[in-house]
């Protein structure tokens, strides 16, 4: 029987999980955008070799360097965002891309003067690589750029025609238009890696904060009992053999201040692990709804009876985190029903994934935990829609 090893899975935290979900849906968009750009245009420009103005040897030149100039436009573009693809491009490649993009331009300008598709992947290339320079003379560039490409193409074309005119000035400004829907771009993705990174700073503070909260709850009880018991520890050391009654009662109180500061920390150890069942479904709405997750609640959390809340409470934990982790989720509802004793926590979503139809160990945790007090955990699939149910009584 042969051994299979199983590769790690590293744990994400579900804090993280959710920022780079979202983050992810940026991504797509960009990278979307890009390649429906270039998309449009090369069916333009197929449209424009196919209307028979240009001859074989033009139409064999213009078809493969179309090509690459598109694909050079996508790949700068990525390049110019960080974080965006892996793409990474030298300066060379942009000059090499730019100097086949307008070679084309100029194939077209001298078969069809006056033009105008052909202008558009060497100005594409030329908006794409602008955004990565960091100064002010990037727009004033644009605009030189924009009219030595559309000066070029009227030499090329030796038009004579009125129009001529207007035609430098609508080409001349296509660089500065398609350089400023880059840099919008670049900046769009900029501002949302920037919260991306500022949401996992908060969330990585707001649990420093709870262990500072923590620690300072914990060293405040302890450092009295502790400072009172070495007292008190020294006194009856020093009572023995002089005041043995004295040194008794001193060691009898010392034994009834550890018992005092075990009681105490169990009592905050508890505390902290124990939450109502409100706070449970007020995080998980947050979480949720940072998530980009419609997340509805139906009842009152306040009706569930007090010996229930935390038991609840951890389904509530639990189902969110798998929502998190198995779904791509556009909504949530989490409905509470108390009749009498009886209390009913149902949790639904949309947007389960055929992978994620195995049940996990956490589902099972929770089975047992409501086993315990006669409840009972269901877990249901209709569709791409999962709903967890637990029901309970008062104990």
């Amino acid at each position: 029987m042969t051994n299979v090893r199983r590769r790690a899975v590293p744990y994400i935290h579900p804090v993280d999980r959710l920022a780079r979900n979202t983050l992810d849906r940026f991504r797509r968009y960009i990278v979307g955008t890009l390649l429906v750009t270039s998309g449009v245009v090369a069916l333009v420009l197929l449209l424009e070799l196919m209307s028979l103005r240009y001859s074989g040897a033009a139409t064999a030149v213009l078809a493969p360097a179309g090509v690459l100039g598109l694909a050079a436009y996508v790949r700068i573009s990525g390049a110019s965002m960080p974080g965006l693809t892996r793409a990474t491009v030298r300066r060379w490649e942009i000059a090499a891309s730019f100097a086949v993009a307008l070679a084309a331009w100029w194939v077209a300008a001298a078969e069809v003067p006056l033009g105008f598709a052909w202008a558009v992947p060497c100005s594409l290339v030329v908006a794409a690589s602008l955004p990565m320079v960091e100064h002010w003379w990037r727009w004033p560039a644009s605009v030189v750029a924009g009219l030595a490409i559309a000066l070029s193409g009227l030499a090329i074309g030796r038009s004579t025609e009125p129009e001529a005119v207007s035609w430098v000035v609508v080409v001349t400004l296509t660089v500065p238009f398609f350089t400023f829907c880059q840099y919008l771009q670049v900046w769009l993705w900029s501002m949302a890696r920037d919260l991306d990174q500022a949401r996992r700073v908060a969330a990585e503070l707001a649990v420093a904060e709870e262990r500072l909260r923590f620690a300072a709850e914990l060293h405040d009880i302890q450092g009295h009992h502790l400072q009172a018991i070495a007292l008190k520890g020294e006194l009856a050391a020093r009572l023995i053999g002089h005041d043995d009654d004295a040194a008794r009662v001193q060691a009898s109180e010392v034994s009834e201040l550890a018992r005092t500061a075990l009681r105490e920390t169990r009592a905050v150890v508890h505390g902290y692990r124990r939450s109502s069942l409100s706070t449970e479904i007020s995080n998980a709405v947050d979480i949720l709804r940072a998530a980009g997750i419609d997340a509805t609640v139906r009842g009152s959390a306040t009706d569930v009876p007090p010996p229930l809340q935390p038991l609840f409470g951890i389904l509530v934990r639990e189902g969110t985190t798998n929502i998190l982790r198995h779904s791509a989720a556009q909504s949530c509802s989490l409905t509470v029903k108390v009749d009498g004793g009886r209390v009913k926590v149902e949790l639904r979503n949309d947007g389960v994934d055929d992978r994620s139809s195995t049940p996990g160990s956490g589902l099972q945790g929770l089975r047992e935990r409501f086993a315990t007090v006669g409840g009972v955990v269901r877990a249901e699939r209709e569709s791409s829609t999962f709903t967890l149910t637990a029901e309970a009584v008062t104990p």
